[in-house]
């Protein structure tokens, strides 16, 4: 599901950035919509390095790191490491778990049953499952699930539109404002 994480992010990145006005929100929030499936690759990197890690009485595997655990220590991460580079440590904690939880709710809507997103808190495994039957099958010229595809390009249209029209609202309020004014 990369390409399809990929346009859910832009929609929800989109709207995130129809609200708080700030460029930097679309970044964090893409590129912190893959973070979850670090751990694809987390057990055969920490073990390059000598390091096991147990969780759930089994090395580190694709799903254990979609909870909201390790969304809070990601977020908090992000926020640290762009405090360096002069981002705001809220704004960065907020886009980064914006992000982080979009990959989550992707992950639950496609799966069901989907992962312990709600780990520590509970150790129940969560999925809505809209895709009847889902499978990882990339049918879209090679790249992507064509149902999910499809509904990911229409979140990300009727994210444009909102935008659009939000847009088209503030500038008749300062278009308003400037006739007072004068």
């Amino acid at each position: 599901m990369l390409f399809e994480h990929l346009i859910f992010s832009i929609a929800i990145a989109i709207l995130t950035y129809t609200i708080f006005r700030k460029k930097e929100c679309l970044y964090i929030i893409i590129g912190s919509a893959y973070a979850p499936d670090i751990d694809i690759v987390a057990d055969y990197i920490l073990k390059k390095i000598g390091i096991t890690i147990m969780i759930y009485n089994h090395t580190i595997r694709h799903g254990d790191f979609h909870n909201i655990l390790t969304l809070i220590v990601f977020a908090v991460l992000v926020a640290l490491l762009l405090k360096v580079f002069r981002f705001k440590i809220k704004d960065s904690f907020l886009f980064a778990s914006i992000g982080f939880g979009a990959h989550l709710f992707e992950d639950a809507l496609v799966f069901n049953p989907g992962y312990r997103f709600f780990y520590p808190l509970s150790d129940k495994v969560y999925g809505i499952g809209i895709i009847s039957n889902y499978n990882s099958n990339i049918d879209f010229f090679g790249i992507a699930n064509t149902e999910i595809l499809i509904i990911g390009i229409i979140f990300v249209i009727l994210s444009l539109c909102i935008k659009s029209y939000v847009n088209s609202k503030v500038n008749l309020k300062i278009n308003n404002k400037s006739k007072v004014i004068k």
